[in-house]
């Protein structure tokens, strides 16, 4: 024979609800016994009348603890079982006339009795027998004695007007409590629908910007792989195929250099042919101003007495003369020389700025014309001097070349 002893330790498969004037809900034993203490307490608070705490032990706490340990039919069960507890409870509060502590009547009994101890029997016993449903037959004479209480403190009582006027006073208030109750249950409506929408908003907004979220970050992958494979290109662009990217830079330091130098020695030339043309000018000046009459005079010594000039004179004329034209010539061949580098310099450096932005276009050059390209951008650089070079023939050579013709 089952018994459900167990559910002294176990929670209920569901709470056990009861109405007393105060609804209250166990989800088990534990709860069901705390409940016990709780209103025996309010009863020693409010003076234990009527020994009302006997009555509560009695009827209810013992009749509940004997209840899970007695033994049932096979098909009782735990739902059976606590609405038999419920069914208990609710008729012997009433039977028994048993005021819970947290009615309306308890709290005032409560109030009252920390007020004025004396007057709780007599609240509690009519509260008892109105619950009990017990007609006090001594009403009209307590009535009596309070009208003549009240005749007899200069107050002229009509009870039937008085209690009409409580009455209409109590059906107003009534009235208000259920409109008030019904505005406030409308209100928990709205509030519920108010919720729910709120609560979809919010999921369509989490699911809204956890999409976006994703799409973002898709992108940014995206967008991020793509320059990636972007940059990976250029990279491998620029170290496999671009590695002459450095010659751009080697020929134009290499045209600056051969401009700076043609413009040196190409100076260099110009003042030195103006130098040369202004000593001999002077040196001719020089020559027709010496005196032939002084014996020890310079004249004497490189003119002879016709006034021209001696043969070691013009020898060492001639042969100074050869010597500086040759310079001359070298100075401006080593300026031409500079001028032709420079302009090949710049030649290179533009065939390979041309190479490279052909090649930046995919599908432009092809192999071979590659092969043509390139042999021209990195052919061997000349030296830039004429082949005639040497230095000029000399006096010698000239006369010796003129007796062999």
């Amino acid at each position: 024979m089952p018994n459900m002893t167990k559910y002294q330790s176990e929670d209920f498969p569901k709470n056990l609800s009861i109405d007393i004037k105060a609804k209250h809900s166990f989800k088990n034993f534990e709860k069901i016994t705390n409940w016990y203490e709780k209103e025996l307490k309010f009863y020693q608070e409010i003076g234990n009348p009527s020994n009302i705490s006997h009555a509560f032990i009695s009827q209810i706490k013992n009749q509940i603890n004997s209840k899970f340990s007695q033994n049932r039919n096979e098909s009782f069960e735990i739902d059976n079982l606590l609405e038999e507890l419920k069914n208990h409870i609710e008729t012997t509060f009433k039977s028994q006339g048993l005021i819970a502590s947290n009615s309306k009547e308890g709290k005032w009994l409560l109030k009252q009795h920390n007020q004025n101890p004396t007057l709780t029997l007599g609240s509690f016993t009519y509260f008892q027998n109105r619950i009990k449903g017990v007609i006090n037959n001594n009403t009209n004479q307590r009535d009596g004695e309070f009208s003549a209480y009240l005749f007899d403190n200069g107050i002229e009582p009509d009870f039937e007007t008085e209690k009409e006027q409580y009455q209409t006073f109590y059906n107003e208030i009534i009235e208000q409590k259920d409109e008030l109750l019904k505005e406030l249950s409308d209100i928990r409506e709205e509030n519920k629908v108010l919720n729910l929408t709120i609560k979809k908003q919010n999921t369509d907004w989490e699911n809204t910007f956890t999409t976006q979220k994703e799409e973002i970050a898709k992108k940014f992958n995206d967008e991020y792989e793509r320059h990636e494979t972007t940059m990976n290109e250029s990279e491998e662009f620029y170290e496999k195929k671009l590695a002459v990217k450095n010659a751009v830079t080697y020929w134009s330091n290499k045209a600056k250099s051969h401009k700076t130098n043609s413009y040196i020695f190409g100076i260099i030339a110009g003042l030195l042919m103006i130098v040369s043309i202004i000593g001999i000018f002077n040196f001719g000046k020089y020559i027709i101003g010496l005196d032939l009459i002084d014996i020890n005079g310079i004249g004497r010594k490189i003119l002879t007495k016709t006034g021209a000039l001696q043969l070691w004179v013009y020898g060492f004329f001639i042969i100074s003369m050869t010597l500086v034209i040759w310079f001359i010539k070298l100075l401006v061949k080593v300026f031409l020389s500079n001028l032709h580098l420079l302009s090949d310099a710049k030649e290179r450096e533009t065939m390979i700025q041309t190479y490279l932005a052909f090649e930046r276009e995919e599908n432009t050059l092809k192999d071979t014309d590659r092969d043509l390209i390139l042999p021209s951008i990195f052919r061997v650089s000349a030296n830039g001097y004429i082949k005639d070079d040497s230095s000029p023939n000399s006096p010698i050579n000239i006369i010796t070349k003129k007796f062999t013709e």
